[in-house]
């Protein structure tokens, strides 16, 4: 007997098995997951040894013209209901649907950011897509690499529909092996990245300059051997005149012969890969050093098998002994400058040799031999041009503010950080300073994170000194200054009479801790990272944000305060905990180029603000180096002020446009004047 199956019955099952057939095409949806929910990216991070030697090999250029999408619902992502990535067709029909595709998107180019390439993108921080095709002659037995100079902040990297790589962390480079994925014909490379920063992230989301996104620096394919080198450090010893270092490869025996030859100082010297596929060596060789003064570079070559690497590479040794800083043995002191990464003259991120040529030039016209490369690492351009000028070299990662120090994530995306910008710069002579962190407030998460981070510095580069900017103690410094500042207001014309009554209490309430005016005012920094690293350095504005801090707990006037400040800046002597050299960070004040006048954001006051604090750093024979705050005026999210900010930090010595201010040439006569000499001995 059959059954008869009702309308209702009949209507039902076939819905059914039209659920049954769409539900692919909402990614595999589970009772848990929603169908409209967005997948996760993911796909392998790149490898922890970083190809070195970038610029010898041989390699195809994918800087150019890309394919960009603006993607804050992550619509490209990956089983999208609306196409996801691979969409890079064009309709064939009246009749087929695409809601996501490349050819009909906007063009962008690559190196560069997105946020001062599209108007609109300028505060935009979360997910864009890049697309492009690319063609290669594969050649057999060859290896092929897709190499990135940094994607900011979170990349994924798709090539001919395949995830191969993700990266978490910006600002520093990666490559990955794409052999297996890469074709003869046409190529067809996607890449999402987000600049979107959180608390867990590094840096982390709030931070005083620009979260530029985008594939911010080069990217090539690179064509390697099937058994290449990886990459090579060289370094001189202790021992003057001798050479010592390490080769890694891949995919070379044991035994394999590697030979490192350095021709204008008679070296030519032949190592053998180990059992870790790494050839270690030391050697004798005719070097003259690298410095300020004479930085002699020479032509480096290192090759094993079917390979070879080349550089231009100095040679030099920098080093502590007390408070001094001793470059090649000999006393130094870093007459330096604070600089972002930003060109003069356009807006965005500074990506190439010439960008990084035109604003060192002007750091070598303000009379500067070390620069401080804050607060993350810039393109390998930097430290090329710096090898170059003559200039000595302070990098860092950007461990910033208020990072999550007890999140093992956090630690890991730092170490990373680290570990590629060492590998990328360990050859460039002109680095002297690995700096692991800025204005970071004490704790035992804090200390512990840290602690980490220099071991991993020194276990992977031994040849330089480590660093931190520390931001002292300040509510302890306040206070003593803040007495300070009422025993000079009581002897000046300055103050209003209520204001006099005012530092009359203050004095009154420190009792016979009452400073005397003339007695100067000595601030030791007590911040146990001064325990770990090499070089104290201090970020301190005396003349700019304490003023209106004491402002505000006074009830004093700012005007009052700021003018007796800088009378009583010079009286200021710093010196550490620490018997170790001390190094000014950070210090300055903001002006609007062009604003002239007695009070705040004018080149006048910013000016007599740098006249203060070079009188104080020439009476404090601990400092035996200073980055002042900073080059150029740079963009800034946190400054928002019209008509004088604008969303740019104002403190630079020249404007955004390289127009020089007042405080321009105060620098530089201190440094052509009374530190003008080398450091005493």
């Amino acid at each position: 007997m059959v059954k008869r199956i009702g309308r209702k019955q009949l209507l039902f099952f076939v819905w059914i098995a039209g659920v049954s057939y769409l539900l692919p095409l909402f990614g595999n949806a589970t009772e848990d997951e929603s169908p409209f929910a967005v997948a996760a990216l993911s796909a392998a991070a790149p490898s922890e040894h970083l190809l070195g030697w970038i610029d010898s090999r041989k390699a195809q250029s994918l800087n150019g013209s890309w394919k960009i999408l603006v993607d804050p619902m992550q619509v490209g992502t990956p089983g999208s209901l609306f196409g996801g990535w691979a969409t890079t067709r064009v309709p064939e029909n009246d009749y087929q649907l695409l809601e996501y595709s490349y050819p009909s998107a906007a063009d962008i180019r690559v190196p560069g950011d997105f946020n001062t390439q599209v108007d609109e993108l300028l505060f935009y921080r979360d997910m864009v897509w890049y697309q492009r095709f690319f063609d290669v002659e594969i050649v057999p037995d060859k290896r092929y690499h897709l190499w990135f100079g940094a994607t900011n902040f979170e990349a994924t990297v798709f090539l001919n529909g395949s995830a191969i790589v993700q990266q978490k962390g910006g600002y520093v480079p990666f490559s990955v092996d794409v052999t297996e994925h890469v074709k003869a014909d046409q190529n067809d490379l996607v890449i999402s990245v987000n600049n979107r920063l959180n608390a867990e992230t590094i840096p982390t989301g709030r931070t005083d300059w620009w979260p530029y996104g985008g594939l911010t620096r080069d990217v090539l394919l690179i064509e390697t051997s099937e058994a290449y080198i990886t990459n090579a450090q060289l370094a001189q010893a202790e021992t003057a005149g001798r050479i010592n270092g390490h080769v890694r490869t891949f995919g070379m025996p044991e035994g394999t012969p590697v030979t490192i030859e350095i021709p204008g100082a008679a070296a030519k010297h032949i190592a053998t890969v180990d059992g870790d596929s790494m050839a270690h060596f030391s050697f004798d060789a005719e070097i003259n050093p690298w410095s300020p003064e004479a930085p002699v570079l020479y032509d480096v070559h290192v090759s094993a098998g079917e390979d070879l690497i080349s550089d231009r590479i100095g040679f030099r040794t920098i080093e502590t002994q007390g408070m001094r800083i001793l470059l090649n043995g000999q006393p130094i002191r870093l007459k330096g400058i604070s600089t972002h990464e930003e060109p003069i003259g356009r807006d965005g991120v500074a990506y190439s040799y010439q960008d990084m040529m035109t604003l060192f030039t002007e750091a070598k016209a303000l009379g500067a031999n070390f620069i401080r490369a804050a607060h993350y690492p810039y393109s390998r351009h930097a430290a090329r041009v710096a090898d170059e000028l003559g200039l000595l070299l302070w990098e860092e990662i950007p461990i910033y503010w208020n990072i999550a120090f007890e999140n093992p994530d956090t630690l890991g995306i730092a170490r990373d950080q680290l570990s590629r910008l060492i590998q990328r710069d360990w050859n460039r002579a002109s680095v002297i300073v690995w700096s692991v962190a800025n204005e970071t407030v004490y704790s035992k998460p804090r200390m512990l994170f840290l602690e980490r981070l220099i071991t991993d510095a020194r276990e992977l580069d031994g040849t330089r000194l480590i660093s931190a900017a520390l931001l002292g103690d300040t509510r302890r410094e306040l206070q003593f200054v803040t007495a300070h500042l009422a025993a000079y207001g009581l002897t000046s014309d300055v103050p209003s009479a209520r204001e006099k009554k005012v530092f009359e209490k203050v004095l009154e309430s420190v009792g016979e801790q009452a400073p005397v005016v003339g007695s100067g005012f000595d601030l030791v920094i007590t911040d146990p990272l001064g325990e770990l690293v090499d070089l104290v350095s201090y970020n301190e504005y005396f003349g700019w944000y304490y003023s209106r801090f004491i402002a505000d707990q006074t009830g004093v006037s700012e005007r009052t305060i700021r003018k007796l400040m800088l009378a009583f800046i010079p009286e200021i002597r710093i010196s550490s905990a620490f018997d170790k050299p001390i190094v000014i960070s950070e210090f300055g004040a903001g002006a609007k180029a062009g604003n002239r006048g007695a009070g705040v954001w004018t080149e006048d006051y910013q000016a007599n603000v740098y006249r203060a604090q070079v009188k104080m750093i020439a009476n404090s024979e601990a400092i035996q180096g200073i980055t002042p705050w900073i080059l150029k005026d740079f963009r800034a999210m946190l400054r928002s002020l019209g008509g004088v900010q604008d969303y740019r930090n104002r403190k630079g010595l020249i404007d955004e446009n390289g127009r020089r201010k007042k405080a321009f040439y105060v620098l530089r006569d201190f440094y052509e004047g009374p530190w003008s000499g080398v450091a005493p001995n």
